[in-house]
């Protein structure tokens, strides 16, 4: 497995990750009426799109460190784009990246197979979890809830995300961007 970055995949993820960003900015508008609408167990339904900022680099690409580069170009552009956020995001996407990054550095060292995408998917919403438990208190929102909150979470990480970062891969290999890319390879 070659490790070295190329131009050509900075360039696709990069794209790739600012798009992101503005799908999160629009997102960020609507997570107060969805919140307010599906309350805090059923609002993780969203943490599969949210988990898109690491998943997909590193499906496309299959190197170390393409999740943290992805995520932390998600999270510049969200910011940039005026996120209410701050922070949080960096930290977020930083913490997603971590559980993705090891999903697909023990499991079949960067296939891209399901195993890498499912360990990485429980991985990094577990690792946003924590920081969900210190941040905003999670913890303190009862048993019933919290795992409620963790089960929907770890369901819409899972199914959810990978269902989005297959489609969206499928989607831009059908336009050409991805060849010579190794997802584009199987």
């Amino acid at each position: 497995m070659e490790l070295k970055w190329k131009t050509k995949e900075v360039v696709v993820v990069a794209m790739v990750a600012a798009v992101i960003g503005v799908v999160y900015t629009i997102m960020d508008y609507l997570y107060m009426p969805l919140s307010s609408l599906l309350g805090p167990v059923f609002m993780e339904l969203t943490f599969g799109i949210y988990l898109l900022s690491a998943s997909l680099p590193m499906y496309i690409v299959r190197k170390p460190g393409f999740a943290l580069f992805g995520a932390l170009v998600t999270a510049f552009v969200n910011l940039l784009l005026g996120s209410a956020y701050g922070i949080q995001l960096i930290l977020a996407g930083t913490l997603q990246a971590v559980g993705m990054e090891i999903g697909y550095a023990v499991c079949k060292r960067y296939g891209g197979n399901m195993a890498n995408m499912t360990v990485g998917a429980v991985l990094g919403a577990l690792c946003v979890l924590g920081r969900d438990c210190v941040v905003f208190g999670y913890l303190t929102l009862g048993a019933k809830t919290f795992t409620g909150i963790v089960i929907v979470r770890l369901i819409s990480a899972v199914v959810i995300g990978i269902i989005l970062t297959k489609g969206i891969t499928a989607g831009l290999k059908k336009t050409g961007v991805l060849r010579g890319f190794k997802c584009a390879q199987v």
